[in-house]
């Protein structure tokens, strides 16, 4: 495994120790009986059936539009670049038998089971610990770190397990594996969870541009006031933006899409800003100067704002694709993320009508009290 590691700091992978544990499972594997860990080797499953990386081309286009296909790293990509880059040349070195479909079935059951175990020991499958399921809020047990000692031989470590609720008889004892929404349950472990309340939907980039494009702002004003978003650091140039259940809109994208938009006599006050900070309160104070609402997420938020992130929205729901009604597994997880992520978009049409008729009715108010002059 030393020289897994070595190749691993070359080649500086972004989950190297999902790379590290699936090509140690995969070694104990090709050991069989000889492994000090054949008991435990022999009640794990070969893999993880359902996590997305397994999945076929035919089901895969059914996550068109979601967070799995529009934030999420490939993982059947990112498993081919590892045993290219990494397993499969320490493989061959050291005259280990191990295919390439061997090391992505090792791999699912790594990225779905394994955990951080200490902060010394790192990440690693305790058999038992990983055999509880994940619920996302109102989860019954916590497991972490123990106590850990050792000896002349080894070292040995005990992972507790903390009762956080009282669970009736015959229930389900659930785990939690962090605050996950359904994509990332659905990409690393293979199901999705109703109601998840961590679930959320992106905006990046490039939907901002689009949109904002559609919106009727020309070309050459998007592509000026991008370079200057993005040498500012208001943003990374493929930067997303995350709403989640309760559609709070993240500062961040509306000063993004306030600077895109906004007219050349207002973002002439702020373009002299060369760091993020100070761009951030520039752009704050000058759309507070021009509003009457004294927050800053109220006063960007614009006409011409709100447009931008209406016109994303719709466009982003028409991405989705229907899965079929008598559907697999996979499918029936497919669906519960899309009905969640669409909820979430709708929720974010809602609250900008509702922002847009409360407008509407103080400017009509106005006029009318101009009507007493008549």
């Amino acid at each position: 495994m030393d020289a897994i590691q070595t190749r691993l700091e070359k080649c500086k992978l972004e989950a190297s120790w999902l790379c590290s544990v699936s090509s140690a499972l995969c070694v104990e594997r090709t050991l069989g009986d000889a492994s000090k860990w054949g008991p435990y080797l022999k009640i794990l499953p070969k893999q993880e059936p359902n996590v997305v990386s397994l999945w076929s081309d035919d089901e895969r286009q059914y996550l068109a539009g979601t967070e799995v296909e529009m934030s999420l790293r490939d993982e059947l990509s990112a498993a081919k670049r590892e045993w290219e880059e990494v397993a499969s040349p320490c493989f061959e070195q050291n005259g280990i038998q191990c295919t390439f479909e061997d090391y992505h079935a090792a791999r699912t059951i790594v990225s779905s089971r394994a955990f951080t175990v200490s902060p010394s020991a790192g990440v690693g499958l305790v058999p038992i610990a990983d055999a509880f399921n994940h619920r996302t809020g109102g989860h019954d047990v916590n497991i972490g770190d123990g106590a850990a000692s050792a000896n002349d031989m080894e070292d040995s470590l005990c992972v507790k397990i903390t009762k956080s609720e009282g669970v009736k008889a015959g229930d389900e004892i659930f785990n939690t594996y962090g605050f996950l929404g359904n994509a990332k349950l659905l990409n690393s472990y293979g199901f999705t969870q109703e109601d998840n309340p961590a679930d959320k939907v992106s905006i990046n980039t490039a939907n901002i541009r689009a949109a904002a494009a559609l919106s009727g702002i020309v070309g050459a004003q998007i592509a000026k006031r991008f370079t200057w978003i993005e040498s500012s650091e208001l943003c990374a140039p493929d930067a997303s933006f995350e709403i989640g259940v309760d559609i709070e809109l993240p500062i961040d994208m509306l000063s993004v899409i306030w600077a895109c938009v906004t007219a050349e006599e207002l973002f002439n006050k702020i373009r002299h800003t060369t760091r993020r900070e100070d761009a951030l309160t520039a752009i704050g104070t000058v759309a507070r100067g021009m509003s009457e609402k004294k927050q800053t997420s109220d006063a960007l938020m614009t006409d011409p704002v709100a447009d931008v992130i209406r016109r994303a929205v719709e466009r982003r729901l028409t991405l989705y694709v229907e899965a079929p009604t008598h559907a697999s597994e996979r499918l029936i997880s497919v669906s519960r993320l899309i009905v969640s992520e669409r909820r979430i978009l709708n929720a974010v049409l809602d609250k900008l009508e509702c922002q847009s008729r409360e407008i509407s009715n103080k400017r009509a108010k106005s006029t009318d009290a101009f009507d007493l002059f008549d």
